[in-house]
């Protein structure tokens, strides 16, 4: 896909600048799970319809595939090549699409965007752990306690379809039954 481009090249950086400065110098690392919260959230926040171009008669669909280069794991998450500034400037170049279509993909305009996305992000928590998800250490014998449920209720489940087995095993005699007379 073809890149447009803007021509302002010096107002464009300094708007690049503004929205990499509102950023933390070193950034927490992003798992899977993370940026799939994050995705669907900032989708949800920027993408409505009342924010759209008048050509979408629908709002922005939540249910982004993760892409490899949003997950960090090990190495620098601070640079624009993985993790959170990856995450937020991809989004930032989609939702702006979804936005505004006939304005070039590298302009002050989406810039601005990136910064108000990199804003949000920051004043979310996000950066903190927020989305990561919590976990729960369970005894033993709440271990325990959560397997005996689950096995009740997988009895109670395969009891239901054995009556409606039963049922039409019933059914079905009576058929048979009614068609052999004739």
């Amino acid at each position: 896909m073809q890149q447009r481009e803007t021509s302002d090249k010096k107002n464009l950086r300094k708007s690049y600048d503004k929205a990499n400065s509102i950023l933390p110098k070193t950034l927490p690392y992003i798992t899977y799970d993370e940026a799939k919260r994050a995705s669907r959230l900032l989708v949800s926040k920027f993408g409505k319809l009342k924010d759209a171009s008048p050509d979408n008669f629908r709002p922005m669909y939540k249910k982004i595939r993760v892409r490899k280069v949003w997950v960090c794991l090990s190495g620098d998450p601070s640079t624009l090549h993985r993790g959170w500034r990856r995450l937020i400037h991809d989004l930032a170049h989609r939702i702006f699409r979804f936005r505004s279509p006939s304005l070039p993909d590298h302009c002050q305009f989406q810039a601005d965007f990136e910064a108000e996305l990199v804003a949000y992000v920051n004043k979310s928590g996000w950066l903190e752990g927020d989305l990561k998800p919590k976990i729960v250490v369970l005894s033993n014998e709440e271990k325990r306690l959560k397997k005996i449920k689950h096995l009740q209720f997988l009895i109670e489940r395969w009891q239901r379809k054995q009556k409606i087995a039963n049922t039409f095993i019933r059914k079905y005699h009576k058929k048979l039954k009614y068609h052999t007379k004739k």
